[in-house]
């Protein structure tokens, strides 16, 4: 359908009826809904339910009653007025409801209607004045008030020190300014004000009023002062308004009212109450309790009626959203819970929007505009290599993961950033560069332009149209594929980058690096919310209803504790002055007053309407709001109002068992060594995961040496240092100087990778604290060598190939073996805390050494095994020798045990790992943690095996033993 000629009362129906419903006056066209975008909200006409079983809740759009306009709203379009909204909820959604009764009367064109938000009409209002050529003035947008004040503060030679930065202290400045020029406060500007806070803003707001003077600039909030002065004048003609939804009038909205008024004009002020015919009250245990109860009783409430249009009122709901997002999937669409559903296809929706710069697309924008001038996180760049947005071909999506994966964040890097040449020269010599060319040409056109953006300083339209083209060349977003939410973000982006070249109305000059942080802010400020699908349950905050009835309303949260929401005053304005101006957060009296109207307007919004609150907060236990004692509710039980779902019959399921072998190839030498036998101890299904199915987690990147490569880097110096030195004979001949000269070799020999790729300042003066952090550390381990029994180091990092037990053929790697007077001594180094009794049990902890001592035993039965130890390398008192039959720490040393004993301890020890081999190399693949959750607090296989993440608390340590063993 077309709309009508803007010079035509009425449409060319010659339906008298029909004409009634059309109004006199002709505002912008809205988009048109055609049947095909209807469609869209539905896949292949399938409802929600029914693609999940276990429910029986069915519900259409198509079939669904359509948002009813009300009679007020129609009866005011119908005699010519303007319906002015106070926000812009109900501007759109009285215009969705006035378009959806056209076309259903059967309409085929029509004019849209009058309905406009406050903001916008007056907003136009000052337009006609630009186009009739009676002002000149510059209307500021926020982000452009926002510069001035920092302009302002910045050149404030008397501002005191502040641990606000100049952005916070702008942002107070101006609210304080709109508050003063809503409550038609400006004049009180010249009064005496006594404290420091307070003077600085008079002086700011003397320089922010003479620059708009100077300028010709016009600050938002002095728009309807400002439009008053030229209604008086009579030259601003106005239409009749009706206004819609207004809690409260400011005081220089009210003037500008009466000044209309006065003119001749119209104004009527219309109220959409409702008749409640149930109005409750009742609790819940706990907020969650709530939350879970409001989401069964909107499943209820469609499930009698799908037509019904809901409304779930939160107060402070931008903290609450993502936990009501959950709970309401959970319990009203359990089958959006696919990874793969439309978001848009749910039966509910917020109405409030989410930050700009949380959005995917512009997520990654923002990562690849930052990305032009500095290197990013690894982070980041692996974020930016599987994902969709970015140069994205199906045919390269596995390949780019797995060098992800594999090869970039397996590389050495002291600071893990990447820059674009960086990550560009790593994929030229990575071995999958055949299968990553076209990724390889888009980081090379890439790297080309950047080199073109100059470093001077340029005006923020340069740089707006710099980063349209950059993100062009970078191929962001998905291409043919976008959908109609990916649209949207990218003509929001575009209004943004629009709005950051407004900032040259001053005439500043930035460089691309402060352009950059401009956009950042802007983005994170901008809210995005996609076009609304008409969702039978609106999720939103109690401001953002007013104006809108509906069916049936549940009130979350209306506690004594967070009901009414309280007010802040401005700590820029003296406290007398918001008082006597009755600004918000000023006066309690005020402040409750407002609560009672804004309560009272919900409670005459739907004829149905709940009122909740949890007893049981953070802040305490609480009662119900003092707001609601007018509203004469009657109290009820939440099991009443939102019953639980009756239990549904149990499914016949199928069993069959999955416990049949899945034995190794014979003859297989397995990749792994100790380990493997460490992580079937542990859980069998882990085990399985990694080592026989190859599921890893990513590595993460840390600044510096991560844990992993430190302990290599010991590793090395100890080797190194024992093959120099060769026995504790020698060791002890040396003078401290010489040891720590010997010593110094070494760590400069295990850190020569390391220094190699310290190509920064930073990361040189890393590399030398490392130095002195491995020579502190590893004196004070040598003392304690020095300590032990008279020993030779046999072999260092000696590696035993095709080692033999039970059923399996692994091979490994023996960090250290001294030779003794009684024997042999296997050494394995750890940084944990590592203990001998994690050798005990049918599932030891730590069954390296025990394997070590099965496999010399075996392969030497000759040679005496005396001992076998722990070498915990740790700074502090936690530093020791501890061994099967003693411990040896900087203050004392103990025995425990004998070599008999240790003898016997063998044969239990092979019998142990033996079984633990045979169920590794049959398959065996239970899951069966050792000690739940706490083997489980650091395993990467949860998502396969299914356990409960909810047992996983915070209380658990963090701190996970490292094994610098290689074995």
């Amino acid at each position: 359908m077309a709309a009508a000629k803007r010079k035509k009362t009425y449409t060319q129906d010659q339906d008298k009826d029909k004409k009634r419903l059309l109004p006199m006056h002709a505002a912008t066209p809205l988009p048109m809904i055609r049947p095909s975008t209807r469609e869209r909200l539905l896949p292949n006409g399938r409802d929600f339910f029914q693609m999940h079983p276990a429910y029986n809740l069915r519900y259409m759009h198509a079939t669904a009653r359509p948002e009813k306009l009300p009679q007020t709203i129609a009866n005011a379009l119908e005699r010519g007025l303007m319906v002015v909204t106070a926000n812009q909820r109900a501007a759109r959604t009285f215009r969705y409801a006035f378009h959806e009764r056209n076309r259903l009367a059967g309409f085929t064109n029509w004019v849209s209607p009058a309905i406009l938000p406050w903001e916008s009409w007056i907003t136009g209002l000052w337009r006609t004045l630009l186009l009739k050529g009676e002002v000149s003035d510059v209307l500021l947008n926020h982000s452009q008030e926002h510069a001035l004040w920092v302009s302002i503060i910045a050149a404030d030679s008397e501002l005191p020190p502040s641990l606000r930065s100049r952005d916070t202290l702008a942002d107070m400045a101006s609210e304080a300014w709109r508050r003063l020029a809503r409550h038609n406060g400006l004049k009180r500007l010249r009064d005496a004000w006594i404290t420091s806070d307070t003077k600085s803003f008079q002086r700011w707001a003397e320089e922010f009023e003479r620059r708009c003077r100077m300028q010709k600039f016009l600050p938002r909030a002095a728009l309807e002062g400002r439009l008053r002065h030229f209604v008086t004048e009579g030259r601003l003609p106005v239409a009749p308004i009706a206004l819609v939804g207004f809690d409260e009038i400011a005081p220089s909205q009210q003037a500008f009212l009466d000044a209309i008024t006065t003119a001749g004009v119209s104004v009527e002020q219309i109220e959409n109450g409702i008749f409640a015919n149930h109005r409750l009250l009742t609790s819940a245990e706990n907020e969650i309790q709530e939350l879970i109860a409001a989401a069964r009783w909107a499943r209820k409430m469609l499930e009698e009626d799908p037509a019904r249009r809901i409304a779930v009122i939160v107060p402070s709901l931008e903290a609450k959203r993502s936990q009501i997002d959950r709970i309401f999937r959970e319990t009203i669409s359990p089958e959006m819970e696919d990874i793969q559903a439309a978001a848009h296809q749910a039966p509910y929706e917020f109405s409030l929007g989410v930050p700009l710069s949380d959005t995917p697309m512009v997520r990654v924008a923002l990562d690849l505009v930052r990305w032009c001038k500095s290197p990013l996180p690894v982070a980041k760049v692996s974020a930016l290599l599987v994902s969709p947005l970015f140069a994205m071909e199906e045919s390269e999506r596995n390949r780019r993961a797995a060098f992800d994966a594999f090869e970039l964040r397996k590389a050495r890097m002291l600071r893990p950033e990447i820059s674009l040449p960086s990550l560009l020269d790593a994929l030229r010599r990575s071995r999958r560069k055949p299968h990553l060319d076209r990724l390889i040409d888009v980081l090379s056109a890439m790297a080309r332009a950047s080199v073109n953006i100059p470093d001077e300083q340029r005006p923020h339209a340069i740089w707006s149209e710099s980063i349209r083209n950059w993100l062009q060349i970078a191929r962001w977003g998905r291409g043919s594929s976008e959908d109609s939410i990916d649209f949207q973000v990218r003509r929001k982006w575009e209004s943004t980058l629009d709005e950051l070249a407004t900032l040259d109305f001053d005439g500043t000059l930035v460089p691309f690096a402060k352009a950059v942080e401009k956009l950042e802010r802007l983005t994170q400020q901008t809210m995005f919310a996609p076009e609304s699908h008409q969702a039978p349950v609106q999720v939103m905050g109690p401001l953002e209803a007013a104006g809108s009835t509906f069916d049936a309303i549940w009130f979350v949260g209306a506690g004594d504790f967070g009901w009414p929401a309280k007010s802040a005053a401005s700590p820029l304005l003296p406290w007398s002055l918001q008082r006597d101006l009755g600004m918000p957060g000023a006066d309690d009296a005020l402040e409750e007053e407002r609560g009672r109207k804004l309560t009272a307007r919900i409670a005459a919004s739907a004829a149905e309407v709940i009122f909740s609150y949890p007893v049981d907060i953070p802040e305490g236990i609480q009662r119900p709001s003092p707001s609601l004692r007018q509203l004469h509710l009657e109290a009820t039980s939440l099991a009443s109002v939102a019953p639980a779902p009756p239990d549904t019959a149990p499914l016949a399921l199928e069993e069959f068992s999955d416990t049949l072998p899945i034995p190794l190839l014979p003859d297989r030498v397995v990749r792994g060594g100790a380990e493997i036998l460490k992580l079937q101890a542990a859980c069998a299904f882990r085990a399985f995961a990694e080592r026989r199915l190859g599921s890893t987690q990513l590595r993460e990147i840390e600044l510096g040496l991560d844990a992993g490569e430190r302990g290599s880097v010991l590793h090395r110096i100890l080797e190194d240092f024992w093959k120099r030195i060769g026995s504790q004979a020698v060791l002890k001949g040396m003078s401290a100087q010489e040891r720590s000269a010997a010593l110094a070799a070494s760590i400069e020999y295990g850190l020569q990778k390391t220094a190699a790729a310290a190509t920064t300042e930073w990361e040189r003066a890393y590399v030398d604290l490392q130095r002195a952090r491995f020579l502190a550390l590893l004196n004070t381990w040598i003392d304690l060598e020095l300590r032990r029994d008279p020993f030779i180091v046999k072999s260092s990092e000696e590696d035993a190939r095709d080692a033999i037990i039970g059923p399996l053929r692994l091979d490994l790697r023996v960090d250290r073996v001294d030779l003794t007077d009684q024997g042999e001594i296997i050494i394995d180094y750890k940084s944990g805390g590592a203990k001998a009794s994690h050798w005990e049990s049918d599932r030891p902890d730590e069954p390296q050494l025990p394997l070590y001592a099965v496999i010399s035993k075996a392969a030497h039965p000759e040679t005496p095994l005396a001992d076998l130890a722990f070498a915990q390398i740790r700074a502090g008192r936690d530093i020791a020798f501890e061994s099967f039959t003693g411990k040896i720490t900087p203050h004392k040393s103990s025995k425990k045990n004998n070599a008999a004993a240790l003898e016997e301890q063998l044969d239990q020890w092979r019998a142990t790992l033996e079984e633990l081999a045979g169920a590794f190399h049959r398959g065996a693949s239970e899951v069966d943690p050792k000690r739940y959750p706490e083997t489980c607090a650091h395993c990467g296989q949860r998502i396969l095996c299914r356990l409960n993440p909810a047992a996983f608390g915070e209380d658990l340590d963090e701190e996970a033993t490292i094994d610098l063993g290689n074995g």
